[in-house]
């Protein structure tokens, strides 16, 4: 079987969805399906015995909440701080098109001078580049932040979620045994 994409579902996955979900927002959609289909299947591998069942339900479900609580902030934050170093200047411009940019400020560290062999580019096509620039350069200082976010803040958030959540999972898993002894023994 064959899956053809047409041209006007391709443009609205790169214009609509590629313009508006980066990775802030992918790793929330992320969590949430996580969250959705995850501790199901943990609730029901009857394979386990109940209390590894609650404890890998609560543990499940702590760390689908504390990864994506932790990893949605630091993306953002990382993508704002990226904006914040990154502001640029028109230093050379031919006809309404750019020829040459680079950092407005001396603490515009992430903007490298560029220069367009070609002035092909006008101001707002830059500013769209510029915005994806941001983006992709936030996303990898996030990356670099979340090796050391992962032990300092999911993990410890982990393991209080784990703590709270696992006598309501336990008393769930006992609850749901009851019914099932009480309609087995009316049948």
């Amino acid at each position: 079987m064959t899956i053809v994409v047409n041209n006007g579902v391709r443009r609205f996955v790169a214009d609509k969805i590629g313009q508006y979900i980066n990775s802030p927002e992918q790793r929330l959609i992320q969590g949430v399906t996580a969250l959705g289909m995850q501790p199901v299947i943990d609730y029901y591998n009857h394979k386990a015995d109940d209390e590894t069942r609650a404890v890998s339900v609560a543990r499940t479900i702590g760390k689908i909440i504390a990864g994506t609580f932790v990893g949605v902030l630091v993306r953002y934050g990382a993508i704002y701080a990226a904006k914040q170093f990154s502001a640029y200047a028109y230093k050379e411009m031919v006809s309404g098109y750019i020829k040459k940019v680079g950092p407005k400020r001396k603490r515009d560290i992430f903007m490298p001078d560029y220069e367009f062999k070609t002035p092909n580019k006008t101001p707002k096509e830059f500013k769209n580049m510029h915005e994806n620039y941001v983006k992709t350069m936030g996303t990898l200082l996030a990356t670099f932040a979340m090796l050391f976010t992962n032990f300092l803040i999911d993990a410890p958030l982990t393991k209080i979620i784990t703590k709270l959540l696992t006598p309501a999972v336990r008393q769930k898993i006992s609850d749901d045994k009851a019914k099932v002894e009480v309609e087995n023994a009316n049948s």
